[in-house]
């Protein structure tokens, strides 16, 4: 089974609305190497969150958001791949463009954030901007 070890990007990349915490900055509560300091008291917004990779055997250590790049979870259907702004093109890299791209064309919605600005991945393998809402 996996566990996020040494990881904790997404306390950097997701937005926390229990502790005014916004997206992009990292959580308070986060220590490197250690992790969530106040893992027992979290907020309810962070023990529902999802991670795909934690989540997904079939993905490998190099879908690790510390390694990707990237947090990956799930919205109303959708996968969202939330990119760290210091690596907004790391999904481009192989072999994740592949598979979104396949999860894509397979009918999967995909939207591919750096911030607030975003890229619907298309069936065809084409991307149109979105904004986040």
């Amino acid at each position: 089974m996996k566990t996020c070890g040494d990881c904790g990007l997404c306390c950097k990349l997701m937005g926390v609305t229990e502790l005014e915490k916004p997206a992009g900055r990292w959580c308070v509560h986060f220590r490197r190497g250690r992790g969530c300091d106040a893992y027992e008291a979290r907020p309810a917004s962070c023990r529902v969150f999802n991670c795909t990779w934690l989540l997904t055997e079939a993905l490998d250590e190099s879908w690790k958001p510390t390694v990707s790049g990237f947090v990956m979870h799930a919205d109303a259907g959708r996968l969202i791949v939330e990119c760290d702004p210091s690596r907004p093109h790391a999904w481009r890299a192989a072999p994740y463009r592949e598979m979104l791209e396949l999860w894509a064309a397979r009918g999967q919605e995909v939207l591919i954030f750096a911030g607030r600005r975003g890229l619907r991945l298309n069936p065809d393998a084409s991307t149109r901007p979105v904004a986040r809402t």
